[in-house]
């Protein structure tokens, strides 16, 4: 049975047919057309539709607009979660975006409240970002709240009144709208979810073909690679939250256990560059070496193939058999075994990177039957216990309170973003002639960032976007009639969600053309303001870029927290996978959360890239200690995968022995408050265990690689890492 027998594929999904045109299309540009962002975007452009609509039709087009701006704001809030979680998030976006919204329509008219007003709320949406990632929504539709409120020709009590009914009406509607079609298409965004990661672990496999390639540049590689496994963590954490909560009917299970699939093929191709195996093959000229970059090429062809596929809803899910390209691998291998042209490690590495991707292969072959099968999922989800894998989004309001003292980069953050939405305002009050300075606060508020690097990127990003933006809405408002004017800006509503963490560049572009026609529709004049948001953006900017300048947080200011968090990480991985006989559950939760922390820093490293050079001296050391993380969890992971291979031929009490002894020697390594030992000499070629050699001898060399590999992480750590 497929997963679309018991779900029927949703219209706001690909047919077949059209996701079959699709499939020669480069990489990037299927990750732009296909994804959640995209339903998401197609479901938010909906609700404010139908909520827009309904208002409009009952109460008048004016009404209607007004009730529109409620529905825009909460809609920021509406991200990719299950029901459950939206049903606690939504509400919570509705009362920050009405209260920010009262707040600033009671203080119309009264200057000196209008600012108070900007700032408090600016410094409390800053704070926010406390909570997490996921709370950036909410501080945007906050700021966003206020703005959109002060752009409202209110001329009194009454009319303010009048608009903040409509507003909550409006926010209140598409709340109960957004859960109705979150529910509906509860299906759809869980197969899209997980679509996304099977596109995302196809890139990670182009990322890791670079390992084979002569020309490439070693570091260079690593770090691609890092960073597509970021991206892929990040894509497994939303399909979790969506896959892992709510209902676990079978089509939740079949997902589910798709993921896991992926996870533990990730082992295994982590588990190749043990002792640097890549460096060994290229250095060596072998011609097995393009066989085997050409192998993960493929493989992420058809798991790109197989997500179209998974996301159009079709019946019978398939991939391509390609033992043919394995058989030529084994056949260069045997060729090179017999000649004696390579010495011993090099052989070793030849076998070992073989073996590795024709498990892969074949372990990423199950996909179908488990998308397809209830009975092949539960056998892949045994003991594993779903809920633990689910990062809860906590609303304590201790967690801010622990936030509010000088050193904490939330504090700095906010207290930026309240004093410069403050001069903002204060600009706006003392130069008439920006009468539409909302946009100004609107600039400063969707570009000012807790990272000096983002807000750089996004103030770049929000100016091109708004030249182009201005561009269509001005030939819009010269040519098309309004009906054409109105979906044009529903669609611009649900493209600049759905791109805001795609492409900032397609949101800005959207949210300049959905901001103008809103703002026309309100307030209709026969100019609008096209080159006056031109204006307002390279001011608002200035304003936003100018205020990342003060009490900064640099990368590197937080680059102890991150290393002694990947240290203590891998301690912990070591601890779990270095055992005879550990719970699955227990390995896969320190799996991931080794993934992530290796994926903070990866993240830590691009944000650097975009800062001044005077303060990303230690980049270099970034890209190293990435390439180091990167090999000690191969060469852990190795250890784990030669126990399940060769179990029958190891003795359990002498092998557990070998391991408690590597556990302890890691774990002494990794552990900043010990002093670091002297480095083992590194294993000759006499020390290499050959194909016949005893599975103990190869387990013994492994955990000697191991502890190596540790101690050439941990004296990266040590560095004195200094800007100059």
């Amino acid at each position: 049975m497929s997963v679309d027998r018991v779900a029927k594929p949703n219209r706001l999904t690909a047919e077949p047919a059209t996701a079959r045109s699709f499939r020669s299309l480069h990489p990037r540009l299927l990750k732009y057309l296909f994804g959640q962002h995209i339903l998401n975007g197609l479901a938010v452009s909906a609700g404010v539709g139908v909520v827009t609509a309904l208002m409009s039709a009952g109460f008048g087009f004016t009404a209607g607009m007004a009730a529109g701006s409620g529905a825009i704001c909460v809609s920021i809030g509406d991200q990719p979660n299950p029901l459950s979680v939206k049903a606690k998030t939504l509400p919570l976006a509705w009362t920050l975006a009405v209260l920010a919204s009262v707040t600033a329509a009671i203080s119309t008219h009264l200057p000196w409240l209008e600012g108070a007003t900007v700032i408090v709320f600016g410094f409390v949406a800053g704070m926010l970002l406390g909570w997490g990632r996921w709370a950036i929504p909410l501080s945007i539709l906050t700021m966003l709240s206020i703005v959109f409120t002060l752009g409202v020709p209110i001329a009194d009590m009454a009319e303010a009144l009048q608009y903040e009914v409509l507003f909550a009406a409006g926010g209140a509607g598409y709340v109960i709208v957004a859960l109705a079609v979150t529910r509906l298409l509860d299906a759809s965004g869980r197969r899209l979810a997980v679509g996304e990661c099977l596109r995302e672990f196809a890139g990670y496999l182009r990322a890791v073909a670079g390992f084979y390639e002569a020309n490439a540049d070693p570091a260079a590689v690593y770090a691609r690679v890092v960073e597509q496994q970021a991206a892929l963590s990040d894509h497994l954490q939303t399909a979790r939250t969506l896959v892992f909560n709510g209902r676990r009917n079978d089509i939740a299970l079949r997902l589910a256990a798709a993921l896991i699939v992926l996870l533990d093929s990730l082992d295994a191709i982590v588990s190749s560059n043990a002792d640097r195996a890549p460096a060994r093959l290229i250095a060596a000229d072998l011609t097995v070496t393009p066989r085997i970059a050409a192998l993960a090429r493929l493989l992420a062809s058809d798991l790109e193939r197989l997500a179209l596929d998974l996301l159009a809803g079709q019946d019978h899910l398939s991939l391509p058999d390609r033992q043919t390209a394995l058989a030529a691998i084994a056949e260069e291998v045997a060729r090179l075994n017999e000649s004696g042209q390579a010495d011993r490690r090099t052989l070793r590495a030849v076998r070992m990177t073989r073996s590795r991707f024709a498990w892969v292969a074949a372990h990423l072959a199950r996909l179908p039957a488990v998308l397809a099968s209830r009975q092949a999922a539960e056998a892949i989800l045994e003991d594993v216990d779903l809920d633990a894998f689910v990062q809860p989004q906590t609303l304590s309001f201790a967690i801010l309170r622990g936030h509010c003292r000088w050193k904490s980069p939330v504090f700095r953050h906010a207290l930026r973003l309240g004093l410069s939405l403050g001069a903002g305002y204060a600009l706006i009050a003392l130069v008439p002639d920006l009468r539409h300075g909302n946009w100004i606060l609107l600039t400063i508020a969707v570009i000012l960032r807790a990272s000096y690097s983002v807000t750089r990127q996004r103030r770049n990003d929000r100016l091109i976007g708004t030249a182009i933006g201005c561009v269509i809405t001005g030939l819009l408002l010269w040519a098309a009639p309004s009906s054409v004017l109105l979906v044009v800006m529903l669609l611009a509503v649900g493209t600049a969600h759905a791109f805001g963490r795609v492409q900032y560049r397609v949101t800005s572009t959207a949210a300049c053309i959905m901001a103008i026609l809103s703002l026309h529709f309100l307030d209709p004049v026969e100019a609008p303001p096209v080159l006056a948001r031109l204006l307002d953006t390279v001011i608002g900017t200035s304003i936003a870029y100018l205020f990342s300048l003060i009490l900064p947080r640099w990368e590197h200011q937080d680059a102890p927290q991150l290393v002694t968090s990947l240290l203590g990480s891998t301690a912990h991985y070591a601890d779990r996978c270095l055992q005879w006989n550990v719970p699955q559950q227990s390995y896969r939760l320190a799996r991931k959360n080794l993934i992530e922390s290796l994926s903070a820093l990866s993240e830590s490293a691009a944000r650097m890239k975009g800062e001044p050079s005077v303060v990303r001296a230690m980049w270099p050391h970034y890209g190293r200690l990435l390439a180091a993380s990167y090999t000690t969890a191969a060469q852990i992971v190795t250890v784990r995968l030669l126990i399940r291979n060769r179990l029958a031929e190891l003795d359990p009490a002498r092998c557990e022995q070998l391991l408690v002894e590597t556990r302890r020697s890691v774990a002494a390594v990794l552990d900043p408050a010990v002093p670091l030992p002297p480095a083992a000499a590194a294993a000759g070629d006499d020390q290499i265990a050959d194909a016949g050699a005893e599975a103990y001898e190869v387990l013994l060399l492994r955990c000697a690689e191991v502890r190596q590999a540790a101690v050439e992480l941990r004296r990266l750590a040590d560095e004195k890492w200094v800007t100059s």
